[in-house]
């Protein structure tokens, strides 16, 4: 029997990613400028990041709707 619309996948980390968990505080580049933010959810390349809203970053909050994906490479940790 088919199961659509329902996915129950986990999505396992890349090695480098097992650095980056939920929750921890991150800086990143968006084009061209340093963003920080905390990841909220984990992928296997790549994290789901909530920016940190500051008066500079208003045009890529509003864009982004606050959310972006960074590959767990181009990420630091503060």
């Amino acid at each position: 029997m088919a199961t659509f619309g329902k996915f129950d996948s986990t999505v396992v980390p890349s090695e480098l990613g097992e650095d980056f968990m939920v929750d921890t505080h991150v800086t990143f580049t968006v084009h061209g400028k340093m963003q920080t933010g905390t990841i909220t959810k984990q992928l296997k390349n790549s994290a789901v990041v909530e920016i940190d809203q500051t008066h500079e970053n208003d045009q890529l909050m509003t864009q982004s709707n606050g959310v972006v994906i960074i590959n767990y490479k181009q990420m630091q940790k503060i």
